[in-house]
């Protein structure tokens, strides 16, 4: 055997067996090293795939919490003031929008009967019109945008409207729709120069003020009027009467209404020698001082029952007898005023 094939590795294995057993244990010792760099591997690559996973459930998760408002086509909208720029509209699960531009910072006070940001004085009236002409208003809040001359309006509470409608006109109306089914102006309603207001935007042909004028509203009578109470608007229609009460301030808007303790707004009347109360249903603007006092249809059944007079209608109730309204938490009743 030539001198190469004696210093081969196989030859002195063959010559000495330890040398076979220490290369057996060798390549054991690399396998197992080999199996195991794998095993870790693929733990480590299961546990990223873990982690990766539980990552993209967690943020499909949140993106489906987070609901993004949806825009809303203001189809035939008019600009009621010179200086507006654009108008857009969105709505959410629990408010609806208009969102106005100006040209500028002094356009946006001006629309808003205001100097500087502290002088504002106003409120935003949603303004519908329903049952063929009934002019309705909401009130809504609003507020100036970081751009310095843009303003939102924000209508969030519709129960009155929704339950308006759907008795007039037989329609389901939700904060998607209200704006886009049915006609309307945003009205900006000085607070403390009673008459004074103007409207901003609307989708109905006429102006708030050029509707008040071509349809006027005869006030109610209204009498005994409590110091605390500062002013009573009705809105009738067959369907409904809406009797907003205006308190004179806070002080006089809690302790007249019991401190809203089991607070009721009560009416009650005289009818063939005997007297009849009943209880309306009620609706608090606490920024306002203003309780919006409702009867309808569904409940003046009830009460023609009571009465024994399937005849009544609302508007005959509030136009042939006079009504009083009061305040109860069931201990105390308060008087604040009387109709007719």
């Amino acid at each position: 055997m030539d001198e190469m094939n004696k210093n081969s590795l196989s030859y002195k294995i063959q010559k000495n067996p330890f040398l076979l057993g220490l290369f057996v244990i060798v390549v054991a010792i690399a396998l197992v090293a080999i199996f195991s760099l794998s095993s870790a591997i693929s733990k480590k690559t299961k546990e990223l795939e873990a982690t990766t996973t539980e990552k993209t459930t967690v943020a499909t998760t949140e993106a489906q919490v987070v609901e993004k408002d949806d825009s809303i086509s203001l189809e035939g909208l008019k600009k009621r003031v010179d200086t507006i720029k654009n108008v857009s509209a969105d709505y959410n699960k629990s408010s609806v929008k208009i969102i106005v531009e100006f040209e500028d910072k002094e356009a946006l006070l001006d629309a808003h009967y205001a100097s500087n940001d502290f002088t504002i004085d106003v409120v935003p009236m949603f303004c519908f019109y329903i049952n063929n002409g009934t002019q309705v208003s909401c009130p809504g809040d609003f507020r100036f945008l970081s751009d310095g001359k843009s303003a939102e309006y924000t209508l969030t509470e519709i129960d009155d409207i929704v339950n308006a409608v759907a008795l007039t006109d037989e329609l389901t109306v939700n904060y998607k729709n209200i704006l886009e089914v049915l006609k309307f102006n945003v009205y900006l309603e000085h607070q403390s120069k009673e008459g004074v207001g103007r409207t901003v935007v609307g989708t109905y042909p006429k102006t708030v003020e050029g509707f008040n004028k071509e349809y006027p509203v005869t006030p109610a009578v209204v009498s005994s009027l409590n110091e605390g109470v500062e002013k009573v608007q009705v809105t009738t229609a067959d369907e409904f009467i809406w009797i907003d009460i205006y308190f004179a301030d806070e002080e006089a808007y809690n302790s007249l209404n019991h401190n809203f303790e089991n607070n009721f707004v009560c009416f009650g009347f005289e009818k063939g020698g005997k007297k009849f109360d009943w209880k309306f249903i009620s609706t608090e603007y606490d920024d306002l001082c203003m309780i919006r006092c409702k009867l309808d249809t569904y409940a003046l059944t009830q009460l023609a029952d009571e009465i024994a007079d399937k005849s009544i209608t609302i508007p005959s109730l509030f136009t042939d007898y006079q009504i009083n309204i009061w305040t109860s938490d069931y201990d105390t009743e308060t008087q604040l005023f009387t109709i007719n």
